[in-house]
């Protein structure tokens, strides 16, 4: 437990560090660095922490990093994509008729 307390006081201090060195940038820049790297942080504890993941053999460490970043590929990818099916679902309602012909008949 306390070397996540170390963990944290490090990012708060690597964010401090980077906030005096650069006075050009927003603060939301570094608010979201901060909070990208708690959010990496705590998504690598959480995960070799648990059960699923064996660390007493270098074939253990290999599988967990594996699936660590397979996992962070997988969720990157989803976030990518958010509005893909919306978009499809939109352009198959509409249905624009690019052929030039006028379809409506009286």
């Amino acid at each position: 437990m306390i070397i996540q307390w170390i963990v944290i006081a490090i990012f708060v201090f690597v964010g401090l560090l980077y906030i005096r060195l650069e006075h050009g940038m927003s603060k939301i820049k570094i608010l979201i660095i901060i909070i990208v790297g708690f959010i990496f942080y705590f998504t690598i504890v959480n995960h070799f922490t648990s059960d699923q993941v064996d660390l007493t053999s270098p074939r253990g460490i290999v599988n967990g990093v594996y699936l660590y970043v397979g996992w962070v590929g997988s969720t990157a990818s989803n976030l990518w994509n958010v509005g893909t099916d919306t978009v499809h679902s939109v352009g198959n309602a509409v249905k624009i008729n690019n052929t030039g012909e006028d379809t409506e008949k009286n």
